[in-house]
């Protein structure tokens, strides 16, 4: 997966270039999608959820909606991605209503409420930026440095028994794991920077 900063792909979609829809999708089209499996939406719901929420997002942002100095990009994308998640609640409830719907089973016996929401988007986004950043990371480093930090930071193994393992220094392995560490934090930077106000 190439990788895309927000502030590339944003240039991108109100230049209207042919390769923003796929650098939209490719950016947010997970996190949204685990955001409504996470509320609790059936799969195809879900995937309705995507498509409209994409959607919403291009028209909001080429009409000037989206204000970088409010806060995060994401936070602007979560009211989005809620907003549309709700949208199907409803027209859920509303086919449960109508002649027939009885004893349908739809998304959310209870609705989660907004909070609850924004601590589930929180949690989702975070884990896919994560996870972006360690897969470019990945093709960064030298394995044996990846598995060093792997190692220490990711799985508790002590230092020296790592140092051991891979043949290297104990010293070796808290460079490796500094390093990958600092180019997380560098990536996660680019990947969605800070603005103020966030």
């Amino acid at each position: 997966m190439p990788w895309i900063t927000t502030t590339i792909m944003l240039e991108r979609l109100a230049d209207a270039q042919d390769s923003a829809w796929e650098e939209l999708a490719t950016h947010f089209r997970a996190p949204v999608h685990h955001f409504a499996l996470r509320l609790g939406l059936p799969e195809a719901a879900a995937e309705d959820v995507v498509q409209s929420t994409m959607l919403a997002f291009v028209r909001a942002y080429r009409d000037g909606r989206y204000e970088k100095d409010r806060g995060r990009l994401s936070s602007w994308l979560f009211g989005i991605a809620y907003r549309e998640a709700m949208g199907v609640v409803r027209q859920s409830a509303k086919e449960r209503q109508a002649p027939g719907g009885e004893g349908r089973t739809t998304f959310f016996a209870g609705q989660a409420g907004e909070e609850l929401a924004r601590q589930t988007w929180t949690e989702t986004w975070e884990r896919h930026v994560l996870d972006r950043c360690m897969e470019r990371v990945t093709g960064e480093v030298t394995p044996s440095t990846y598995e060093a930090f792997e190692l220490t930071a990711l799985r508790g193994v002590p230092a020296d028994q790592v140092a051991e393992r891979l043949g290297i220094t104990k010293n070796a392995v808290f460079v490796a794991k500094h390093r990958v560490l600092k180019r997380v934090g560098e990536l996660r930077r680019e990947f969605e920077p800070e603005v103020a106000g966030a």
